[in-house]
């Protein structure tokens, strides 16, 4: 089929732009760990959930990519959000660690049945236009508008707090995005339930399909690369929470306003909505952005390297009690990986058979979905004998020591061969 220069934004693009706004509608995300900490779960209990959400999504990582090609990606997605109500109702109606380990435990189960899966969709819907060469491009602006609605959902959560002076009721406020989406998904149009090249996948299948691609050390190299920071970025984001709370309650100029629920609610809000505002605008500009960057593979190891330093300055600023650097430094985090994103899975999928699409993005996932996890046990720990500063630098290091390390390797035994 012939190549179109650009990709024209028909009904289909405004859908799949609102399924990443409307699944980014989660309230709860920004007041996550000082929700949890102020329950009385301590930095390493976080770091287990956290943990227990990925290993669920560990597990059920291959089985879950092989049902979504042979039930269907539109089902795939619906249970997934089904996992996901239900996760949230058990977190806002029993609000106890062990309960908390099934509400994350249903969380996990959502996002490996999510995982990969609408990213498949849209290529297929790609392919059927004829505009595989735009997928980057395409990427970015359906990641903005994801963005996008982190930014909004953060507005809306500080003003729920505001009003409430309550963290919980945003994990029901957030069912109702949630619906909606769920009505999105399974209205799309049948064709994309599998793929133009799409075939129904045994267990071996994709066992041997797998080794093919880990007997590729381009592609080996390629995965590495991408889940590297994105892991690093999984384990510690929400850990900026406590540091963002410790800044609204040093602002005097807003100290007699409401109670310290509520000012935490609105300075959070407002710091999270910019900086999603900020990762919303990068993603939909990251091609001109990046556009004196011809050598993709070089950039993906620069913007890698950067993002593991600015999360590693992050740390120190906050050690040293400049909170407002400590914060722009890891709003800096967020930023390089959103430029990363969509040019990564444009590098990965070019070389990836379109009828293995979802099995190889079920790869990719399954290793950063164990990376996180060990990271996020790490980080727990870390920050409840250290501090939230010293776990970033120590973890930050400790990633930029291995990753130059095997880089080194990999170069070498790239001259060798």
């Amino acid at each position: 089929m012939t190549q179109n220069t650009t990709f024209k934004k028909d009904i289909l693009y405004w859908r799949f732009s609102a399924y990443g706004f409307l699944k980014n509608l989660r309230f709860f995300d920004p007041f996550m760990i000082i929700y949890l900490s102020g329950i009385g779960v301590s930095y390493t209990q976080i770091g287990v959930l956290y943990g227990i959400r990925k290993l669920v999504a560990f597990f059920l990582e291959v089985p879950t990519g092989i049902l979504a090609d042979k039930m269907g990606r539109k089902q795939s997605l619906s249970l997934a959000f089904l996992a996901y109500i239900i996760s949230f109702l058990i977190i806002y109606l029993y609000p106890n660690f062990y309960l908390l380990i099934l509400s994350f435990t249903f969380f996990g189960l959502a996002e490996t049945l999510r995982s990969g899966t609408h990213k498949a969709i849209i290529l297929s819907y790609l392919e059927i236009k004829g505009w595989e060469d735009q997928k980057a491009d395409y990427f970015g602006h359906t990641r903005g508008w994801a963005q996008m609605g982190s930014a909004i959902s953060s507005l809306v959560a500080g003003v729920l707090v505001f009003n409430t002076e309550h963290f919980n009721n945003i994990f029901l406020f957030s069912i109702v995005p949630y619906v909606i989406n769920f009505f999105n998904i399974i209205t799309y149009p049948k064709e994309l339930n599998t793929g133009k090249a799409s075939k129904k996948k045994k267990t071996e299948s994709f066992n041997s399909e797998m080794l093919t691609a880990l007997k590729n050390p381009h592609l080996i190299k390629v995965i590495g690369n991408s889940t590297t920071l994105a892991s690093f970025l999984g384990a510690v984001k929400d850990f900026i929470q406590p540091i963002m709370a410790t800044f609204a309650l040093s602002l005097v100029f807003i100290k007699d306003i409401g109670s310290e629920h509520q000012r935490i609610g609105i300075v959070v809000g407002v710091l999270y909505f910019i900086i999603y505002f900020l990762n919303s605008t990068t993603s939909i500009n990251a091609k001109k952005i990046t556009k004196g960057f011809s050598d993709q593979p070089s950039y993906i190891t620069v913007t890698l390297i950067a993002g593991l330093v600015v999360g590693i300055c992050s740390g120190i600023f906050y050690e040293f009690n400049f909170v407002v650097l400590s914060l722009i430094s890891f709003s800096l985090l967020y930023i390089i990986d959103s430029l990363r994103k969509p040019f990564i899975f444009s590098y990965i999928m070019d070389d990836t058979p379109s009828d293995m699409t979802t099995t190889f993005l079920s790869i990719q996932s399954f290793v950063s979905t164990i990376a996180t996890a060990v990271l996020s046990f790490l980080f727990g720990y870390l920050a409840d004998h250290f501090s939230i500063g010293e776990a970033l630098v120590i973890v930050g290091i400790m990633l930029l020591v291995l990753y130059l390390t095997v880089l080194m390797f990999y170069h070498k035994n790239k001259k060798k061969s």
